[in-house]
């Protein structure tokens, strides 16, 4: 049998690719489901990172402190070293992942709410660890276009 050919044409709109960029055009219409923090701590004490009980500890106070719903936290301690946590949040997760033996903790921060406080999160985060240096990286996630499912469903999508 011969080989199959695609005779599809389909090709994806620019806003369904995730990788491609959206189009400064398109951007304004375009509504954020989420927020998508990234954060690097540098220069953090060591022994503080090495302890699953005080990441724990620190972390659910940096939560709360951002005014976030603790649904359930579940951490775990590698051996020799290293602690890598995830709070799951009524509105998403936080998470944190350390490096002790480089005083260097990663920790994302997911939210499809504006009641959660990233900036406080990232505080809170920099005076408990002790962190030398932080950088903050911040995304708009789950861009949707206008007319989207949930806009039409609620009647404020625009007619075209």
């Amino acid at each position: 049998a011969p080989p199959m050919r695609s005779t599809s044409s389909f090709r994806p709109r620019p806003e369904m690719n995730p990788i491609a960029p959206i189009s400064p055009k398109r951007r304004p219409s375009m509504k954020a489901l989420c927020q998508h923090t990234l954060l690097e701590f540098h220069g953090c004490d060591a022994e503080v990172l090495s302890r699953v009980r005080t990441i724990r500890e620190r972390l659910l106070a940096a939560v709360t402190a951002a005014n976030g719903t603790i649904v359930k936290p579940v951490f775990h301690e590698f051996s020799p070293w290293g602690v890598s946590g995830v709070v799951v949040i009524a509105e998403s997760h936080v998470t944190i992942h350390t490096w002790p033996e480089h005083g260097y903790a990663a920790v994302d921060i997911f939210s499809c709410s504006r009641k959660l406080r990233h900036a406080v999160v990232r505080e809170t985060l920099r005076r408990s660890l002790k962190a030398q240096s932080v950088t903050a990286q911040r995304l708009s996630r789950g861009l949707v276009p206008p007319g989207s499912i949930a806009q039409r469903r609620s009647g404020k999508a625009k007619a075209t």
